[in-house]
């Protein structure tokens, strides 16, 4: 998920009426009605086995197998989104990170245990998913000898789901880059090849270069196998779902440029982004949002559906929430998804859980998380909605024993020499510890609390973090408590910090209690604006965001710190 497709041609089909709707001063709101399809819709003569689901995003897409937040997702996710009325779930994996490396790239038997056990879900709720060879850098470009791990890989995903049921599907590699079309066709036909040496059974999804570009769709060869799916993604227009993504510079400083487009409802230009592409890009940007501009890219889709009678698939498209107007947000999904269900072409969006997804505010709350308007306009059915308070705690609870808690989703940062493992087998209790090893200043793992974010009570009941830790040497970081990071609120830190004389450098496991009442405010660092902010006692214990174990000081190269029975407990 990164480029959307930008070069248009002239329109094919008879086309839309963009009705731009007049706002008194009091008005806000952003209607459909401003956008009407009009005339007939030619749509793909061939259908997908699945109509419409989403990207399980983060899930798969770790590092390493040992780093997987397992637990992000459970069986209860595959059972929530079929009661939505969906019957595909695209899940993207860091497929080659998975591997022991070269020359055999022998997949991790821990990612296969985990990815057994989503076929499993997938299977038992009717859920199609698609295995989606998410190895990719958004840079970085596509390897002209990518093969020499695309192939062992695919081999061994293919021997082990040869004999599951047709709600598996395989996807070769997500958004080629920066590599011929000759090449990539050559390299995704021997990847089909190597496929069918083993799995006869599968459909297999196939794309073009240029990140899935609706523009590479004719480039991909006619390949002789029957049972193949084209897909692309669609992200058009780029400034309006991409506004404030840091993974994209300068977008992060772009917001509040509206859908439909509307010169009245234009944002200022941030000084940062004078001089740039997206100065440009906004001054044509009422040509490129167009909806005749959105609906011919589509028309192409179907164009070559039915030039090659093959079925296509849009395997991502969404709007990034942090900076974009929540209703016009709205209005571009059902535009989107009403536009491609006319075209006969099966979607899934970007993302469930993340920064594009179907929860507000960071939550994870089935039946109280849920935008319902985005849902309805993915013509989804959303659940009865009922809103919770974050009332204060009343009592203590575990982030970590054999996993990190479902509730508490867990994430690690670190340099590329650095190891992490959440699935440690020599613990101290169960069957798993985390190992944090060779770490660089700054990196770190941490644990989200958003959806039991007030501790004010348990902090005036004198509670404290617990866990048992043990050191091969002596090391230096910070426990500490963060803050969310909003345009209303600063991420401010209270921190403890364990040394030495905390944790011996014995190497035998020792009980570490941290009364919340010992921990410091120490500042706060805000990622936005890339400033640090001196502490000015701010901290919020009613609006705890996560809780971080972070090398803050210093680094620990050649250090290694085993945790195991991570919670928050009573005094």
């Amino acid at each position: 998920m990164l480029i959307a497709d930008k070069s248009m041609k002239k329109i094919i089909f008879p086309v839309l009426m963009v009705c731009l709707l007049f706002f008194t001063c009091n008005t806000t709101e952003v209607s459909l009605d401003d956008l009407k399809e009009t005339g007939q819709v030619e749509a793909a003569l061939r259908k997908t086995s699945f109509s419409k689901g989403v990207n399980f995003s983060q899930w798969f897409e770790a590092a390493t197998a040992h780093e997987i937040p397992f637990t992000m997702y459970g069986e209860q996710d595959f059972a929530d989104l079929k009661s939505l009325g969906a019957d595909v779930i695209r899940l993207p994996i860091r497929m080659h990170s998975m591997t022991g490396g070269a020359p055999d790239y022998t997949l991790d038997p821990l990612f296969l245990k985990f990815l057994d056990i989503a076929v499993d879900w997938a299977e038992k709720y009717e859920l199609y998913l698609i295995i989606d060879n998410h190895s990719f850098h958004p840079v970085n470009a596509t390897s002209d000898d990518v093969d020499s791990v695309l192939l062992p890989v695919w081999a061994q995903i293919a021997r082990r789901y040869n004999d599951r049921s047709e709600y598996v599907l395989y996807e070769i590699l997500n958004e080629p880059h920066g590599i011929s079309d000759e090449r990539w066709g050559e390299i995704q036909e021997m990847a089909i090849e190597t496929i069918r040496k083993y799995d006869r059974k599968h459909t297999i999804i196939v794309g073009g270069t240029d990140f899935n570009s609706v523009s590479k769709l004719h480039s991909i060869p006619d390949y002789s196998d029957t049972n193949l799916i084209y897909t692309f993604h669609f992200y058009d227009p780029f400034l309006f779902t991409h506004q404030g993504a840091s993974w994209s510079p300068p977008m992060e400083y772009l917001s509040k440029v509206p859908f439909p487009a509307n010169k009245k409802k234009m944002p200022k230009l941030h000084r940062k982004l004078k001089g740039t592409w997206i100065e440009n890009s906004l001054s044509n940007y009422e040509h490129d949002a167009a909806s005749s501009m959105l609906l011919s890219t589509l028309d192409r889709v179907t164009a070559f559906s039915r030039e090659r009678d093959v079925p296509v698939f849009c395997g991502e498209f969404g709007v990034y929430i942090p900076q974009s107007p929540p209703e016009d947000r709205v209005v571009w999904y059902e535009f989107v998804a009403g536009a491609l269900d006319r075209r006969n072409i099966s979607r899934t969006s970007w993302d469930y859980f993340g920064g594009f997804g179907i929860f507000d505010n960071d939550g994870k709350n089935f039946d109280s998380d849920i935008n319902t308007a985005v849902v309805r306009a993915l013509r989804f059915t959303p659940p009865l909605q009922n809103p919770h308070s974050k009332q204060p705690l009343t009592s203590g609870f575990t982030l970590f024993d054999d996993y990190p808690a479902r509730e508490n989703p867990a994430w690690y940062w670190g340099d590329e020499d650095a190891e992490f493992s959440f699935y440690e087998t020599d613990a101290a209790e169960g069957e798993f510890a985390i190992r944090w090893e060779n770490a660089g200043r700054y990196n770190g793992f941490r644990f989200n609390l958003d959806r039991k974010g007030n501790l004010s009570g348990l902090a005036e009941a004198g509670y404290c973090v617990e866990f048992l830790a043990r050191a091969d040497k002596p090391v230096r970081f910070d426990v500490r408590f963060i803050n969310p990071e909003s345009p209303s609120s600063n991420p401010w830190r209270m921190s403890y910090t364990i040394n030495a004389d905390v944790l011996p450098p014995d190497g035998q496991w020792h009980k570490i209690r941290i009364p919340f009442q010992d921990m410091r405010e120490q500042g706060a660092w805000v990622g936005s604006k890339q400033r640090w902010l001196n502490p000015q006692g701010k901290f919020s214990w009613e609006q705890v965001n996560r809780l971080e174990f972070a090398a803050e000081h210093n680094d620990m190269k050649g250090c290694k710190v085993w945790f195991d029975s991570i919670k928050i407990a009573e005094p």
